[in-house]
């Protein structure tokens, strides 16, 4: 059965596409994946290694057609990890959905055509509107990266009230699967954010990922970072930064793997 997570935070510069492209990579060595961009910025398109969008590619925009084969619109990455891309075009979806009663529930209804895939993870743009409604309308479970800065971790709030809401009127099965502190450093500023993001019970507070220039690296090659690392450093390197830098995005997916077992 396949199983639906959305990375969603209405804020800009968390890291949601950098956690994405992590947790795609660790799912797609043992399991099926597809990853979905539902940003028309398509910095997860990009930082799978597909540079280019030609005119006759179907993309997330096209997703959004109930009438449209989503088969058609994947595209393969040397990764082993399968992508819905994204562009520009999509910006203009937004205003489309809204105008378009229980739109919302079309991508729930594409995705479900999807079945062949164990994981579909979706990279939701920075807001709070009708892609982001639609992608947690769809998904079984939410993975909410905030990154370690006051008002990062204030802000997170917000959308808490956006899955309660979601909860109520589109999607009750959906659950929090966690918070993963992002860019996290050794600052005051930092520590006081994790201590801020501790104080919501009942949601899982994930190890922070450190803050570290490898990660804009990777996504400027255009590959994944646990495959950045080990092809671009010695194995005694490779050893430390997958300890520091991969651990905690292993940790989330262990736990996404584990909730198979729960639910079997």
């Amino acid at each position: 059965m396949t199983k639906i997570i959305a990375i969603a935070n209405q804020k800009g510069g968390v890291a949601k596409t950098t956690t994405t492209i992590a947790k795609a990579s660790l799912i797609g060595t043992r399991k099926t994946c597809l990853a979905v961009d539902l940003d028309s910025q398509a910095n997860l398109t990009d930082g799978l290694g597909v540079r280019e969008i030609n005119d006759e590619q179907l993309t997330a925009y096209n997703l959004f057609n109930p009438r449209q084969n989503p088969n058609s619109i994947v595209v393969s990455t040397p990764w082993g990890i399968d992508l819905i891309p994204s562009d520009i075009g999509l910006a203009q979806k937004e205003a489309e959905l809204i105008a378009e009663p229980d739109s919302h529930f079309i991508l729930k209804d594409q995705l479900g055509k999807l079945n062949q895939y164990e994981y579909v993870l979706l990279d939701c743009p920075p807001s709070l509107g009708r892609l982001t409604y639609s992608a947690l309308t769809a998904a079984d479970l939410i993975l909410i990266p905030v990154q370690c800065q006051y008002f990062s971790a204030k802000g997170y709030k917000q959308l808490l009230n956006t899955i309660q809401a979601v909860q109520m009127r589109s999607n009750p099965s959906l659950e929090i699967l966690g918070v993963l502190p992002t860019m996290s450093d050794t600052t005051n500023i930092s520590k006081g954010a994790l201590i801020s993001l501790s104080k919501v019970e009942g949601v899982t507070v994930f190890d922070p990922v450190p803050k570290s220039v490898k990660f804009t690296e990777s996504q400027l090659a255009g590959i994944p970072i646990d495959r950045y690392i080990r092809e671009n450093h010695s194995i005694k390197e490779s050893e430390e930064m997958m300890e520091r830098l991969i651990l905690p995005y292993q940790t989330v997916v262990e736990r996404l793997l584990a909730l198979e077992v729960v639910y079997a």
